[in-house]
């Protein structure tokens, strides 16, 4: 009996052992085999950028590195033609395994703008919402109008309505208010030096020589003094001195101040 009992004991553990040894292979088997195949370890890669591709430049170079491109979305965009590619997700440069799907967004080009009409608006105005459309201003043209007061927006070279593009210029013309009704020296005081040297040219009268006086309290570049009294028939005239203010003094010159630069 002591023999058989020893005998079936042994078998017993070889049989424990055996379950052993086989379970420590399946765990070997699936760690080693099974879970690298099933999760495809080994094949990782880096996502390649394809932001700022063409389309079908995009997918192919997703494809040949084993990944799946699918089209999710499209979009109005300034900064790409139509047919570009955006956006990508996930972002270019991440870890990813083979198969993976990788999402585009892809351009359709810029969003259609359409001309603002800009008359009776002030410049500032007008070039203000000019800016807000990617727009800028060429050249501003200064003419006499009967119709409009002096300082507005009175014609633009884009009409309204048409279609416009980034970065396109648009010229305005602003008004001088009315034609003056007699031929002599306007007042120029008070206004603004640009608007100043347009009312003189239109005159036909030259400026000679522009000095500049610190005036604190009055708004930069305005006209404070002329040297032909307002009024003088422009026939007696062939020249004019403008002062025009300013409201702080160049630096190689802030520690000796000109005779005009006290207030008054």
């Amino acid at each position: 009996m002591t023999i058989l009992n020893a005998m079936k004991t042994r078998r017993f553990w070889m049989r424990v052992l055996a379950g052993l040894v086989g379970f420590l292979f399946l765990i070997l088997l699936m760690d080693q085999v099974v879970m690298p195949w099933y999760t495809k370890h080994g094949q990782e890669m880096e996502l390649p950028e394809v932001t700022g591709k063409p389309l079908q430049e995009a997918v192919e170079l997703l494809k040949q590195h084993g990944l799946r491109p699918v089209i999710k979305d499209s979009t109005y965009d300034s900064r790409y033609p139509a047919g570009y590619v955006v956006q990508q997700r996930p972002q270019a440069y991440a870890t990813v395994k083979e198969g993976r799907r990788v999402y585009l967004v892809v351009s359709i080009g810029e969003k259609p703008q359409f001309m603002p009409s800009l008359i009776g608006s002030t410049p500032q105005d007008a070039q203000f919402r000019l800016r807000d459309l990617g727009l800028e201003v060429n050249q501003i043209i200064y003419e006499f109008s009967d119709l409009y007061p002096r300082g507005v927006v009175i014609n633009q070279s884009i009409p309204p309505g048409e279609q416009v593009h980034r970065n396109q210029k648009v010229n305005l013309t602003v008004s001088l208010g009315p034609v003056p009704s007699s031929q002599v020296m306007p007042n120029l005081v008070g206004k603004l030096f640009l608007n100043a040297q347009k009312e003189l040219e239109v005159l036909g009268i030259p400026i000679r020589k522009v000095r500049y006086v610190l005036r604190k309290n009055l708004v930069p570049n305005t006209v404070v003094a002329q040297s032909v009294p307002p009024g003088t028939p422009l026939d007696k005239v062939k020249s004019v001195d403008l002062k025009v203010s300013i409201d702080q003094l160049p630096e190689e010159s802030s520690s000796k101040a000109p005779a005009d630069s006290t207030q008054p």
